[in-house]
């Protein structure tokens, strides 16, 4: 059977056709095979990352990137990890160039928690910037460093511009002195830093007992407080009750003041001879005749006593 010019230009651009698709799968990482789970890596800013970008670990292939989309202020990376690696909710994943020509990967640095990622989960990713990077940011630091060198050759004459040099060569003796200093006294210097490392250690140690004595105590101390604030208390009590026994010595004290102006008015008029007692004291003929009129009772009442007929009558009837 002869094959005709079109059947012959329909099976090439249909075996065109597969293997264009094929090497797009190849090249896209297309798998049709569930053997991953999801991720979502969150980044600032992606720098470049695109689908069917590598995820490794230590230079070693575990997914690709699978999609982009915006969260927040950011970008939230989809990626497709195998279902046999796992590794901690602490990790970190970084964008980094996998090569000079400019290549990004997602470089993950494994964490120490014991919380593994599941499908689904997220992580906040990082950058780190690439050597491409760097000196495009290095080029205009440059470019301003032989700028100023070039004013400066312009600006300074001939004797400033040696001064300077003087001065960079006095900087460099210095530097070299200080250098044989610290080679010829290298082994004090050691032993200095050695005694403050030590010393800074038994702070640290002090500090460490001190906090375990606090907490120790804190029971007895606070028993102590407790028993403290019971002694102010009785001591208030104590307080309320002499102030009322202050209160009452005043007032014997102003009974008494009273009693003794009293007593000093009697005792003046005792002195002057007035009343009983003071007659009794002034007057002797009246004392005398007091006790002559004792005496005499006295007499009668032993002779009442003797003679009891001879002042009573008693009749039989």
């Amino acid at each position: 059977m002869k094959l005709t010019n079109e059947v012959k230009l329909g099976i090439t651009v249909f075996t065109a056709i597969i293997v264009l698709v094929s090497g797009i799968v190849y090249l896209r990482g297309v798998d049709f095979q569930k053997n991953d789970y999801t991720l979502i890596f969150i980044y600032d800013n992606v720098n470049g990352l695109a689908e069917g970008n590598e995820i490794t670990i230590a230079g070693f292939k575990i997914g690709k990137v699978e999609g982009f989309k915006l969260h927040k202020s950011g970008v939230a990376v989809t990626v497709a990890i195998e279902k046999d690696v796992q590794f901690s909710n602490d990790s970190k994943a970084f964008i980094k160039s996998s090569s000079i020509m400019g290549g990004k990967i997602i470089a993950i640095t494994p964490g120490i928690s014991n919380t593994m990622l599941n499908d689904g989960d997220s992580l906040i990713g990082a950058y780190e910037a690439d050597l491409t990077e760097l000196t495009s940011t290095l080029a205009p630091i440059s470019s301003n460093v032989l700028g100023i060198l070039e004013r400066v050759n312009t600006t300074f004459d001939v004797p400033t511009q040696k001064a300077i040099q003087n001065i960079l060569k006095d900087l460099n003796r210095s530097s070299s002195e200080l250098e044989r200093v610290i080679k010829n006294n290298g082994q004090e210097l050691d032993l200095a830093i050695s005694n403050f490392s030590k010393f800074t250690h038994s702070l640290s140690t002090t500090g460490i007992t001190l906090d375990s004595l606090t907490k120790n105590e804190r029971s007895n101390l606070s028993a102590t407080f407790t028993s403290a604030k019971k002694i102010t208390s009785e001591l208030e009590k104590s307080s309320l009750h002499i102030n009322t026994t202050i209160s009452n010595l005043n007032t014997t004290v102003t009974n008494l003041n009273s009693s003794t102006k009293s007593l000093d008015v009697i005792l003046s008029r005792f002195e002057k001879g007035e009343g009983t007692l003071g007659k009794l004291s002034k007057d002797s003929k009246l004392y005398n005749d007091l006790d002559s009129a004792a005496v005499n009772l006295n007499s009668l009442l032993k002779d009442i006593k003797a003679n009891p007929t001879k002042y009573i009558n008693i009749k039989a009837f």
